[in-house]
């Protein structure tokens, strides 16, 4: 397992939330220039049998707040996404941010010795190894509902691209 793979999660997270704060922002530039009322994404889904929106937003937050919180032994903090407003859900962006830097200042890799167990519908549960909780569940459905976030803001008219999506990599662009 390499050395300081906690950091290297946090960091991840990190940079996709960033991004995605930064997503929003164009996004409510643009609607407000083309007059349009952010409010009508609320209701975007890709699919009927989907979540709208800010629940895309809400579930991407989720992720890296369970993984510091997970970190810290403390209750993930909840959401009421049907009571957000768009400026809700660019705060509360910012609060995740906030969360993985408060709750996992002072990481090390021993936090992976531990185990996560996810409860599931049913009385059916989840026990996973530290590592197995951050590879095979938080990261997937972090970049689900990241990508179905993104998805859903191009498909109303957002004028962002890849490079919008793979901003963490600027900088480390080199110049020929």
């Amino acid at each position: 397992m390499a050395q300081h793979r906690a950091k290297a999660t946090r960091d991840v997270f990190e940079s996709r939330l960033r991004m995605l704060a930064r997503l929003l922002e164009l996004t409510e530039t643009q609607f407000h220039e083309s007059g349009r009322d952010v409010a009508d994404i609320m209701a975007a889904r890709l699919a009927d049998d989907m979540l709208p929106f800010p629940y895309q937003v809400v579930f991407t937050c989720n992720q890296p707040n369970a993984f510091a919180s997970w970190c810290m032994n403390r209750t993930v903090p909840e959401t009421d996404v049907g009571k957000l407003s768009f400026a809700d859900l660019r705060r509360h962006v910012v609060d995740a941010i906030d969360l993985l830097a408060d709750r996992s200042a002072f990481l090390d890799d021993t936090v992976l010795e531990r185990t996560k167990r996810i409860d599931l519908q049913e009385g059916k549960f989840l026990r996973l190894s530290g590592a197995t909780y951050i590879d095979d569940w938080l990261v997937p459905n972090f970049y689900f509902h990241l990508v179905t976030t993104y998805d859903l803001l191009r498909m109303s008219g957002v004028r962002i691209g890849k490079a919008d999506y793979m901003v963490h990599l600027l900088p480390k662009v080199e110049q020929a």
